[in-house]
């Protein structure tokens, strides 16, 4: 994912606005047109004290059920299982502290499958908005639609219990283990992605072994990737050769400079002049060995310019369907530019022969020596890649063996995938240092310029976000009947860096009803 899910992260109250429109009412409510929600009926609310309405199958506060009741039944079966004796009883207007029972109901679904867990019964829940994602053990049965404030009998066909989450959060994690979890009546529902790259998952199923009874699964919109940032200042700049020493002083060639942030760059030392009779010596060439930067000839030759550094080679776009675990799905980004490389150093000049130095004694002097060659620049950083855009999945199963009866799942839009970053220009070779000035004797040769250094490569583009109504690594969901998924739209891929001169951009995503995904 590229950015990571929170299956548990606690839901803030700006979605409460958002969640008046809960479960449609009447057959529409499991329509997967219909992308918002409403109380059924605006009837579910329970009332202030959080008290369940009394009688029923059962009566209020039984604990053991009606006799002959069969247990294995759901509420859409036979009213008799709503009972104390078989549920933990839940409306959003309960209280955590309350025992869970029709009378005295608890608040969150949270606390209800903590206690369902604990005392092995079922969670009963009302046809109303709960803003919390859930995290499901295995084994654990969930029962929604009913209503709390006429007796909790069933009205699952016309009202849904609702769980929906913030953005980045996934409404429902369904986890594995021997036992069978059962969920019937609920509608799940995806925050659209808010920030760059984040997906929407409705419900994922990690290892379960489940089945979904009447229940609408709705994932949000994906959101678009990042554009990579460009790095529009060039590289460090290769620093000035050295002048060379006057004729008849010193003679000696100096070592040239190396660029303190690419040390492989050296300017050629000049030619020395030493011994002082004789003819002058040829200057170094700069480094790395690149075609170019050859020293100049003696008596006297200016240093040849250093080569310019390569240029790094593009990042490829980001391709293919991503990853999926139980942490969600990830789609793949662009890779990066490789760095370009650095400018060779420019050959060293050469020297001047030596001769009569009057004001020396005795008057033989070496002659000017010449001036090193400038650093090479260095090579531009690669450009970053591309984000790739946020997909919307429906349902995500990761090795899990689910069941899907009467269930209706609609995937949203796709985010677009980001832009890679253009290379980095490479930094500008450093001018050769002058030759030697003249002192009697003529002045030596000048070094050679160092080499530019390469640019860098652009960055690969984002590949788009995919929206998929299932998306499933192993066996895919066995859809049993009145099964309906819809797909959105997927993600345009993000062109590569350099405005796409490398034909490095993402690939676009992909829209499918059922989609099988390579593991994380």
């Amino acid at each position: 994912m590229s950015p990571g899910f929170a299956p548990a992260a606690a839901v803030r109250g700006a979605l409460a606005a958002a969640l008046l429109v809960a479960v449609a009412a009447g057959a529409a409510a499991c329509s997967p047109e219909v992308r918002e929600f409403q109380n059924a009926g605006g009837a579910a609310a329970s009332t202030g004290t959080g008290a369940g309405g009394a009688g029923g199958a059962g009566g209020a506060g039984g604990t053991g059920g009606a006799p002959g009741c069969d247990s294995a039944l759901s509420p859409a079966e036979d009213a008799c299982v709503i009972d104390d004796g078989f549920g933990v009883f839940v409306t959003a207007s309960g209280n955590d502290l309350n025992p869970g029972t029709r009378v005295a109901p608890v608040k969150t679904l949270a606390k209800a499958i903590d206690l369902a867990g604990e005392r092995g019964k079922r969670v009963y829940a009302c046809a109303e908005a709960f803003n919390e994602p859930i995290v499901v053990p295995a084994g654990v049965e969930l029962f929604g639609g009913l209503d709390c404030a006429d007796r909790w009998q069933w009205i699952g066909e016309s009202g849904k219990t609702t769980v929906a989450t913030e953005p980045s959060v996934i409404a429902a994690v369904l986890l594995g283990g021997e036992a069978t979890t059962r969920i019937e009546d609920f509608w799940f529902q995806a925050a659209p992605g808010a920030e760059p790259g984040a997906s929407s998952i409705a419900v994922l199923a990690d290892g379960a072994t489940a089945e979904l009874t009447r229940c609408t699964l709705v994932a949000g919109d994906g959101a678009d990737g990042a554009d990579a940032v460009s790095l529009e200042e060039a590289a460090p700049q290769g620093p000035v050769g050295l002048a060379g020493m006057a004729a008849c002083t010193a003679g000696v060639g100096l070592p040239g400079p190396a660029n303190p942030a690419c040390p492989g760059s050296v300017g050629g030392a000049g030619g020395s002049s030493i011994p002082p009779v004789g003819p002058g010596m040829m200057g170094m060439p700069g480094l790395p060995e690149l075609r170019g930067g050859e020293g100049g000839r003696p008596d006297c030759g200016d240093g040849a310019p250093g080569a310019n550094g390569a240029s790094g080679t593009p990042g490829s776009g980001g391709a293919g369907l991503g990853a999926l675990s139980a942490a969600g799905y990830t789609a793949p980004s662009g890779s990066p530019g490789r760095d370009g490389s650095p400018g060779q150093g420019g050959g060293g000049g050469g020297s001047r022969s030596g001769g009569n130095c009057p004001q020396l004694m005795p008057p033989i002097g070496p002659g000017a020596s010449g001036g090193s060659g400038g650093a090479g620049g260095c090579g531009g950083v690669g450009g970053a890649g591309g984000q790739a855009g946020g997909s919307s999945i429906g349902l995500a199963s990761v090795n899990a063996a689910l069941t899907l009866i009467d269930v209706h799942i609609t995937a949203g839009r796709a985010g677009k995938g980001g832009a890679g970053a253009s290379g980095q220009p490479g930094g500008a070779g450093g001018p050769g240092g002058a030759g030697g000035p003249p002192n009697v004797l003529p002045g030596a040769c000048a070094g050679g310029a160092g080499g530019a250094g390469g640019a860098g490569g652009p960055g690969g583009g984002g590949a788009g976000g995919s929206s998929l109504g299932i998306a499933h690594i192993g066996a895919a969901p066995v859809q049993r009947s009145g099964v309906d998924i819809e797909a959105g739209t997927a993600g345009d891929g993000g062109l590569g860096g350099n405005e796409n001169a490398a034909d490095n951009g993402g690939a676009s995503g992909v829209a499918a009803l059922v989609q099988e995904i390579s593991g994380g």
